[in-house]
């Protein structure tokens, strides 16, 4: 087959369209040179690797000569990660959501030579149905319109982007005269008012990961029944894979049964931190075994010698969930003890998946298991483990993405810290040995590990930061928060405009028509919030009042944001509550810090804390809450000092 320019490029996004019969180009001044030159219009399709309507759109358009005639003759087509260029993604995004009411993937955007958008959406299908047109009839529709009313189009779509300019600015806030807690209580208000107490996570479907807000509960231990359900539904239910540990994007049911089959990094590590602070504050196994195979899966499927990879696709052989799903048969002919089995994971004839079944413990009856029938299904699970090996697995996106591996680092180091594993603060210091020597040693940050054209935005900065202090607190190696430190300072001078307020690109990244600053979450913490997390844990270690500063000034700024929709701005959230005085600084003299002390307060059941060791001697450790400081001689006492965090 032909390959075209995305066959040169890294992405495997890109590469999945190298063979395709359009003429792409990669994002670039290549690409909006010859639009300028031929005048045409530019055709944008924004997607990712493990994007399953982003295959479906592929073997339906893309993959067709006819359409690819079409749009080789009247466009100029361009290929875009959104992994890859978040900036990209998010400035066609609000246009498309804009102009639509709804957004996603892929994203199928028209835009002028000089990139101003005037027509988007987002998956077409190759023939007319559920009310949109068919992809070729789209194309040839829009290259009459560019042909026949070209000034006016190039005129709206100038009016569009200035209004979309105007619009991004106003989302930046005054600042606050003032901090105060309203936004914490207006979080616990709004948490539980959608919970689903049977199920976990937000009443309805589809249902997603509520990693952030478990996470605060679980700092701040209010709502810590709500937390544990949701992580303990989520872990006994298909959207976790019980047999290579890891969890899948989200649920299409409200019962966590079947999910939207893709891995994300992200969401694994976000997890993972999850599961690591709920065994440290409510002491149960169950939360340690499944942080541990969380972990395992990392490790085994996702690790490379610079860090995580992004993802696993939802679909093997052209089909979603075909890796992970067992037909009654299968399993009766590969599992050794199948009525236990099949009682355990409640296997049926028909399944729970067009006919199959994919497995789905509960482990909330207790005494249904004998230690011995455990035993045998934990046997059964290793020989179902071996026989889907022989399958063709998912693909995995090979980007190594530094905002999702600071995310890892930060899980990792947590993982280390509660669960009492060594062998995973080793390997989080390995990888954040790699980003100190690839990146911090270089002044900078790149997006993509081993790809130094695209500069790293907020979010990389911040979440670097942020994982890398984490493992510094996990390791105590003062390499990682000397690095960042520097990561940090350097997000401050490209991202902050002093008064509060972070953007995602920076003095490093392309001017686009139009930036975003958002600040609400997404599936992963914003860049704003993740900067100040950084910055406030900095700061806690540190006592460098500069880093307090510009926490207070994001605080101040985002005030009103908080109050008004507090759950999706979680971690901020839980910066304002811990700059309020809820966290606590333990600092350990050098000669007090043996390996014993040190375990002994990693294991305390409490998230809200930096340990410190400090580089003097002394007689005492002092713990420090807001401006309040004690001292203790022994853990006992820390505790004590604490409020007895072990105590309900």
């Amino acid at each position: 087959m032909n390959e075209n320019r995305l066959a040169r490029e890294t992405s495997p996004y890109l590469l999945q369209h190298a063979c395709n019969p359009v003429d792409w180009y990669p994002w670039g001044a290549e690409a909006f040179e010859k639009a300028r030159r031929e005048d045409k219009p530019v055709f944008l399709s924004i997607g990712y690797s493990t994007c399953h309507w982003c295959h479906v759109m592929e073997h339906e358009s893309f993959e067709d000569e006819a359409t690819a005639r079409v749009l080789n003759e009247h466009f100029v087509a361009i290929k875009v990660d959104r992994e890859e260029r978040p900036d990209v993604d998010a400035a066609y995004m609000n246009f498309v959501v804009a102009t639509t009411g709804s957004g996603g993937w892929p994203m199928s955007v028209f835009t002028t030579p000089d990139g101003k958008p005037f027509l988007g959406g987002t998956y077409f299908p190759n023939r007319p149905r559920h009310g949109l047109p068919s992809f070729k009839d789209l194309l040839l529709t829009v290259a009459k319109k560019y042909e026949d009313e070209k000034d006016g189009l190039l005129d709206a779509a100038s009016r569009m982007a200035e209004a979309l300019r105007e619009s991004v600015k106003k989302r930046v806030d005054g600042p606050s005269a003032a901090i105060d807690a309203r936004p914490v209580d207006a979080f616990n208000d709004a948490f539980i008012e959608p919970f689903d107490y049977e199920n976990g996570g937000l009443v309805g479907t589809p249902k997603f990961p509520i990693t952030l807000e478990v996470i605060f509960n679980l700092h701040q231990r209010k709502n810590v029944p709500e937390a544990l359900l949701t992580l303990r539904r989520m872990s006994d239910g298909g959207i976790f894979d019980h047999l290579e540990g890891g969890f899948h994007r989200y649920s299409v049911d409200e019962r966590w049964i079947v999910p939207h089959f893709e891995k994300m990094l992200y969401d694994n590590a976000l997890l993972l931190e999850a599961l690591s602070k709920a065994y440290l504050v409510s002491g149960d196994d169950y939360f340690k075994e499944k942080a541990a195979k969380t972990y395992g899966y990392l490790v085994g499927r996702m690790l490379s010698d610079r860090g995580f990879y992004a993802a696993q696709d939802a679909d093997s052989e052209g089909e979603e969930g075909r890796y992970y799903v067992f037909t009654h048969d299968e399993l009766k002919g590969v599992v050794e003890h199948f009525e236990l089995f099949k009682k355990y994971y409640g296997i049926t004839e028909r399944g729970n998946f067009d006919g199959k079944n994919i497995l789905v413990a509960d482990s909330e009856l207790p005494g249904r298991f004998t230690a011995e029938e455990l035993g045998k299904i934990r046997l059964d699970e290793e020989r179902l483990r071996e026989f889907r090996a022989k399958r063709v697995p998912p693909s995995t996106d090979t980007k190594i993405i530094t905002a999702w591996n600071g995310l890892a680092l930060s899980g990792i180091a947590w993982f280390g810290i509660a669960c009492g594993r060594p062998d995973a603060i080793d390997l989080a210091t390995r990888i954040a040995g790699e980003y100190v020597d690839a990146m911090v040693s270089r002044g900078t940050v790149f997006r993509i590990a081993g790809k130094d054209t695209i500069p790293g935005f907020l979010d990389d900065y911040a979440a670097l930061a942020s994982g890398l202090f984490d493992v510094y607190e996990a390791s105590h190696d003062p390499r990682f928060i000397d690095a960042a430190k520097k990561v940090a300072g350097w997000a401050i001078e490209q991202f902050h405009d002093g008064e509060g307020h972070f953007t995602q690109s920076g003095a490093r990244n392309e001017r686009l028509f139009s930036s975003d600053n958002r600040v609400h979450d997404g599936v992963t913490p914003s860049g704003t919030s993740l900067a100040a997390w950084a910055l406030f844990k900095l700061h806690a270690a540190t006592a460098d009042q500069r880093y307090a500063d510009v926490v207070e000034k994001v605080l101040k700024a985002h005030h009103d944001a908080m109050l008004q929709r507090p759950t999706t701005i979680a971690l901020l959230v839980q910066v304002l509550w811990s700059f309020l005085g809820n966290h606590h600084v333990i600092t350990v003299p050098s000669n007090l810090a043996t390996r014993e002390t040190i375990s002994d307060l990693m294991g305390m059941p409490a998230a809200n804390r930096t340990i410190i060791v400090s580089p003097n001697e002394g007689n005492v450790m002092a713990v420090c809450s807001g401006t309040v400081c004690g001292i203790a001689s022994t853990v006992g006492e820390v505790r004590s000092l604490l409020g007895n965090v072990s105590g309900d």
